[in-house]
């Protein structure tokens, strides 16, 4: 269990939904919808600070809490992509 591995691995799956979000942003012209999809970049944002905070404070069995801690970083990411995409396909009431 390398730290320097898992924190790359929290880089590149935060970094890889920012790109998508920003892409989704650039094929939008409503201001809704955009402003929707910058708050979901600052919330990943976030969640990378407060993982990386998380990594170099471990706590009990160090395998299991890295496990659990990166299980956790898939959840929030997968709720993440859900809100996504509910926000890039949902039709303006224009």
């Amino acid at each position: 269990m390398n730290l320097r591995v898992i924190k790359k691995d929290v880089n590149y799956l935060i970094d890889e939904f920012l790109s998508d979000a920003f892409i989704s942003m650039s094929f939008t012209d409503d201001k809704e919808k955009s402003g929707k999809i910058v708050g979901l970049a600052n919330d990943a944002l976030d969640l990378r600070d407060e993982t990386l905070t998380k990594i170099s404070h471990p706590e009990g069995d160090k395998k299991t809490y890295y496990r659990n801690l990166m299980d956790g970083l898939l959840s929030s990411l997968d709720v993440m992509y859900d809100k996504l995409s509910e926000a890039v396909s949902k039709k303006s009431d224009k």
